[in-house]
């Protein structure tokens, strides 16, 4: 692996663990046992870490969004779906410990940050109304663009909220916690049979899905 992918790699670890405004140029240099102007001559400080980072988040949600048949994807394979968006979400973690104040720091990235939770709201919309115009949910356009708020809020807030609280966000339980609360939040608009509501609830129960 080059050093420059070792270097985000490396750094992504240290933001996710840590936080990225506790970790340093010096600390990823140290963990890397590499010097810091080894470091410097691939990257010249570390916003541009931040920013390769976040370049590569985008492309990776954006990519995984824009790859969806709406008009194809089950109830069942969206909560696959769900999984993962939260698992490209998890793995770049740290862009959601404080987002505010990182999007205050780095405001470069603030536009792009907005077109991903953009993004996100449509392709959730997108997939809705598919629903809907199936016979798989029963949903007013209004009611529409409140579960997709929720959803999305879901989706974006739900690891500061459990950090606030002091509980484990790295496990991959998490992430089923959260696609549990997804589901509690639109089985009562869903159209589909008990039968399957109940298997989709034990696999993501059981982390099965």
């Amino acid at each position: 692996m080059k050093t420059a992918e070792r270097i985000l790699l490396t750094s992504l670890a240290l933001f996710n663990q840590h936080g990225e405004a506790n970790v340093s140029c010096v600390d990823i240099a140290v963990e890397l046992d590499i010097s810091p102007g080894n470091l410097y001559y691939h990257y010249k400080g570390k916003e541009v870490i931040v920013h390769a980072l976040f370049d590569m988040f985008k492309e990776r949600v954006t990519k995984l969004l824009n790859s969806t048949n709406h008009a194809e994807l089950t109830v069942e394979e969206f909560f696959y779906f769900q999984l993962m968006l939260l698992e490209s979400v998890h793995l770049f973690r740290f862009f959601y410990h404080n987002p505010a104040d990182l999007l205050d720091k780095y405001p470069s990235i603030s536009r792009g940050f907005k077109q991903v939770l953009l993004n996100k709201e449509a392709c959730f919309r997108s997939l809705f109304e598919s629903y809907v115009k199936q016979g798989k949910m029963k949903l007013s356009q209004s009611q529409i663009e409140q579960i997709v708020y929720l959803s999305s809020m879901l989706f974006t807030s739900a690891h500061n909220y459990s950090l606030l609280k002091g509980e484990d966000v790295n496990s991959e339980a998490y992430l089923f916690h959260i696609l549990g609360n997804s589901l509690f939040m639109l089985k009562p608009y869903m159209q589909i049979e008990d039968g399957v509501l109940e298997h989709l609830r034990q696999d993501i129960e059981n982390q099965t899905l």
